[in-house]
């Protein structure tokens, strides 16, 4: 007798090591059977395929064997045009949209590989894993350390791990900009004459500096 039951790997879009294999029944839909093994974020959210499209309301029998992807809820918009967004790929080859807060057009938040040093008295190099949030944008994005993971994170101005609404279902580590770039965008940056890719390509060479040069003086948690 055939196995009525579909197998399914469950991952979350955010941190993609994470995941589950489950069964479910044929006729029920991915989103209902999220919900019935406890895997779903809080809030809203949304089953992807592994090309980002939104398939909640497909049935389990049509991603057999296949890895479904459980993340926050499909937004309409981002707030980054994706004509300006790719501008930024010739500086930052690593960078990616995060398909739930994008569309065709625009991106609300992204990922990208950033270099650093591990603490202020350990200058070894070192890459961090950074989910820039900026669906406010041309607001100050807001960035958070994906990995290391925080129990690892040694730097003084990244501050503890946190929930925070971008990622409701992860604890990641804010980076801490600092008082001083907090008054240039919005005195000088914001409202200047630079392009959309110019203005964020001055946030990630920012979050580069703070990320190379800890300041134990101004620290976002104990080390």
């Amino acid at each position: 007798m055939m196995n009525t039951m579909i197998p399914l790997t469950i991952a979350n879009t955010l941190d993609q090591t994470n995941k589950q294999r489950i069964e479910a029944n044929a006729n029920q839909t991915l989103k209902s059977v999220i919900q019935k093994q406890n895997l779903a974020p809080r809030g809203q959210f949304d089953v992807y395929d592994q090309s980002g499209k939104v398939i909640s309301n497909d049935v389990a029998s049509q991603h057999r064997d296949r890895t479904v992807y459980v993340g926050v809820a499909k937004v309409a918009g981002g707030s980054v045009a994706t004509s300006d967004f790719k501008q930024l790929s010739t500086g930052f080859p690593s960078i990616r949209h995060i398909n739930q807060y994008s569309s065709n057009n625009q991106v609300g938040a992204f990922v990208v590989n950033l270099p650093g040093v591990v603490s202020f008295n350990d200058r070894s190099q070192m890459f961090y894993t950074v989910m820039v949030d900026a669906r406010s944008f041309p607001e100050l994005p807001s960035a958070y350390v994906l990995a290391p993971s925080c129990n690892q994170i040694e730097h003084s101005n990244i501050y503890e791990g946190k929930v925070f609404a971008v990622a409701p279902n992860k604890i990641v580590c804010a980076i801490c900009t600092g008082s001083t770039f907090h008054e240039q965008w919005y005195s000088s940056i914001q409202d200047s004459n630079l392009t959309s890719s110019m203005k964020l390509g001055m946030y990630l060479d920012h979050l580069i500096h703070v990320l190379k040069n800890p300041n134990p003086d101004d620290p976002a948690r104990e080390v």
